[in-house]
């Protein structure tokens, strides 16, 4: 008899422990969930959280909440989401910055292996912009600009750690010349300095200086990366011109939760993504306003992404000695 009930008890708790992860994934959410923006609100990475928040609300038939968490090149927000618990009630809208460039510069003390990948979002191109009145129009112009200057360029940036950042110093180092960052905190003041004319220069996120380029309130240089964008096919890249060669500092964004998370949680919030991904009418909005939403995936090719990302910037990191 004794023999009998402690086989039944342990068919009875296996039975319990394979259906508790089904029910709460089916009765996941119940919550409003809490998307964190490691960056201020008006960042160009805010607009993408934004409109991703609603459209995953939809699919999940629930709330999502975008909470702006800036600071530190967006380690602040991560360092939230990475403390939080595992149970699918915060997530980030993670991007290279905050969980490759940020935490190889400031040593951060997390890496891209203390959250769960769970959907690439987009791609957006960085670009070199100017104030209208420079005297320069491309690069090449610059070039020869700053070689007659006496003092290195003063170059603004969104952050000390930052893609954006480093696409800047990508170009200096290519053409030759010297540049003192300038840095502010989000996409947005940096944009208000550009159109003063506080600041000259400045290299940021196509998706937040598109519109004032379009506007005519800000000229475009040239985009940070290795083909065109084609958001905006008719700004050329750094690379075609004669004095810069193998710039670039392209800005990716995904889906991410603590490490640890619940594979039905995971798997819930994969399939809410694919839908969002998928939507033509999401696609368009995105592409007007600079951003390419990415194909589509599982959880599994963004991690395997991921890894290639990490190798291929690690070493890019260490040469810059991004302060």
């Amino acid at each position: 008899m004794k023999r009998h009930l402690t086989r039944r008890s342990l068919l009875i708790a296996i039975a319990v422990a394979t259906a508790a992860p089904l029910a709460f994934a089916q009765a996941y959410p119940d919550k409003p969930i809490t998307l964190v923006v490691p960056y201020p609100a008006g960042a160009s990475v805010d607009r993408i959280g934004r409109a991703l928040a609603v459209e995953l609300g939809k699919r999940l038939q629930g709330s999502v909440v975008v909470e702006n968490v800036g600071g530190a090149s967006g380690t602040l927000g991560a360092k939230k989401v990475q403390r939080a618990q595992a149970d699918g009630y915060t997530l980030l809208l993670g991007s290279v910055n905050d969980l490759i460039v940020g935490p190889a510069a400031l040593k951060s003390g997390y890496s891209i292996r203390n959250f769960t990948p769970i959907a690439k979002l987009s791609t957006n191109s960085t670009v070199l912009v100017a104030h209208t009145g420079l005297a320069a129009s491309n690069v090449d112009e610059l070039t020869a600009m700053v070689a007659r200057a006496e003092e290195p360029l003063l170059i603004g940036a969104t952050g000390v750690a930052m893609i954006q950042t480093i696409g800047g110093t990508l170009i200096a180092d290519a053409a030759g010349f010297k540049v003192s960052p300038v840095v502010y905190k989000g996409g947005a003041p940096l944009l208000n300095d550009l159109m003063g004319g506080q600041v000259q220069v400045g290299t940021m996120a196509l998706t937040g200086a598109l519109p004032m380029i379009r506007a005519g309130k800000l000229k475009a240089l040239g985009i940070i990366s290795a083909r065109r964008d084609p958001t905006a096919p008719e700004i050329p890249t750094v690379n075609e011109s004669k004095t810069v060669k193998g710039a670039e500092a392209d800005l990716w964004t995904g889906l991410f939760g603590p490490a640890n998370l619940p594979a039905p949680v995971v798997a819930r919030l994969a399939a809410a993504m694919r839908e969002v991904l998928a939507d033509p009418t999401y696609q368009a909005g995105e592409f007007k306003a600079g951003s390419i939403a990415s194909e589509p995936g599982d959880p599994k090719a963004f991690q395997e992404y991921l890894q290639r990302e990490e190798s291929r910037l690690s070493p890019l990191l260490a040469n810059l000695k991004v302060e």
